[in-house]
Formats: C-alpha cells, structure tokens, sequence
C-alpha cells in the first residue's frame, strides 16, 4: 500500500507552530480577563489552527477567521486590507465563502521577511484587547534554522 508523502517546505507556517501561537494568544485573553476566538491561517488564506474560548460569542469565530485571512493574503494588518475585488488572492479565498474582515486585530505572521501566514483574534471586549492578544502570540515566531 502507498501511503501519500506530503513535501512541506521550511518557510511554511506548521500545525505545532500555529498551535502554540494560538495557545499564547488565549493565554494572553486569560490574562486579561477576556474570552476570543483565535485562528491563525497559513500564507494563502487558509485556516491551520483555531480556538473558540468558553464564554466568547457565537460569531467570535467567523470574525477571527476573517480577522486572519484579511491580514494573511494582504500581508498588511487586518484593517489594512484593500477593498474586496482588489486583490485576487481575496477574490479566491472570499469566492470559496470564507470573508475576509476589514477591523483590527489580525496581524501578519513572517519568517525570514516572508509572508508565512496570519493570526486574527475576536472578542466581545474592545478591538484594542483584540490586537494585544494577536500581538502578544505573534512577537515570539520562530526562526527555523534547519531544514525538514
């Protein structure tokens, strides 16, 4: 029987990665006494890891996924993201019925100066607890120095 052999390049954003990064982004939520949603997406839009807190709202996910999405296939944080139609690469993940959500709190993930993915966070509280839990999961990404 042959089993599927799947290349996964260095640069790209792992499953254990995306992991922890939505484990310190809930973590920081703990810390500030807040219940979000986290999703952390690779570089093409595409979901990898997510999180919904006990307590965070019903459509907490939906925003938090979108959060990640605007601000991985834009490279630029969320609320940055050019309008939708602008940008091909929004046009097929938006296409495929994942919106991508014009607000702050997804910020860009890099390696290397290379756009590997994205983190977006959604919470009942403010946009400003939105973006520090991001942030506060983002500013530790590994640099990997060997190879898989």
């Amino acid at each position: 029987m042959n089993a599927r052999v799947s290349i996964v390049d260095t640069d790209d954003l792992t499953l254990d990665e995306a992991t922890a990064i939505v484990g310190r982004a809930v973590a920081e939520a703990h810390r500030l006494g807040i219940a979000v949603s986290v999703a952390v997406c690779g570089g093409q839009g595409r979901l990898i890891a997510f999180s919904r807190m006990d307590g965070a709202g019903c459509m907490s996910a939906r925003h938090a996924i979108g959060k990640a999405v605007a601000s991985a296939i834009s490279g630029e944080p969320s609320e940055f993201m050019p309008p939708p139609g602008d940008d091909p690469s929004c046009s097929v993940v938006e296409g495929e019925g994942t919106a991508a959500f014009h607000e702050r709190g997804g910020i860009p993930l890099r390696r290397h100066g290379t756009l590997i993915g994205a983190i977006g966070v959604y919470g009942e509280a403010s946009l400003e607890q939105d973006v520090a839990c991001a942030t506060a999961a983002a500013w530790r990404m590994p640099v990997k120095t060997g190879t898989a």
